[in-house]
């Protein structure tokens, strides 16, 4: 039996010998799943899908039940932060993000916020929060902005950096350029 573990710690179902699977199954960057091409239009098919999906030590996908495991196609992330709720100011205020799969999860130690600068392509930001373990979604553009509005400035030794407040931990989300910050 292999006692590899996925990243909810449990090992794999047995794999009597066959191969791993790659399913037909890809979840877009903007969080639509699909499975053999076509959209998943029921949420609730969607969200079941989602209950079972993992990710291992290399970064691929796997939906993993009791009896089967298989890859799937993952362009980003699995989710998308769709809404934003703010309670509380500075240090006690807290954010919660809803993520097109109706989860909701607060910013925090467990759920920290990672803003990856843009790469070769573009110099946009791309912000990111943890659901569950290895798993993440991406702040979707409009959200991000709702949350740059509710940053604040903070000096560091590399200059002000702008960042926001969630269960008394700061998240930075990027260095203010020196040309604005004169």
């Amino acid at each position: 039996m292999d006692k590899t573990p996925t990243a909810s710690g449990l090992p794999f179902p047995p794999r009597d010998n066959r191969p791993d699977e790659q399913y037909d199954m890809r979840i877009a960057r903007d969080g639509t799943w699909f499975y053999h091409g076509s959209p998943i239009g029921r949420i609730a098919l969607a969200k079941l899908f989602a209950t079972v999906l993992r990710r291992d030590d290399a970064g691929d996908y796997w939906l993993i039940t009791p009896a089967e495991r298989g890859r799937i196609t993952v362009e980003d992330v699995p989710f998308v932060a769709v809404e934003l709720k703010a309670e509380g100011e500075g240090e006690a205020r807290t954010l919660s993000f809803r993520t097109n799969l109706d989860d909701w999860v607060t910013a925090g130690a467990d759920h920290p916020i990672r803003v990856v600068m843009g790469d070769e392509l573009s110099d946009t930001p791309a912000p990111y929060i943890l659901i569950r373990e290895r798993l993440e979604a991406r702040i979707g553009r409009a959200v991000f902005y709702e949350l740059v509005g509710l940053a604040e400035e903070r000096q560091t030794a590399n200059g002000i950096e702008l960042g926001v407040w969630s269960e008394q931990i700061f998240f930075p989300l990027g260095q203010v350029p020196e040309s604005a910050a004169s």
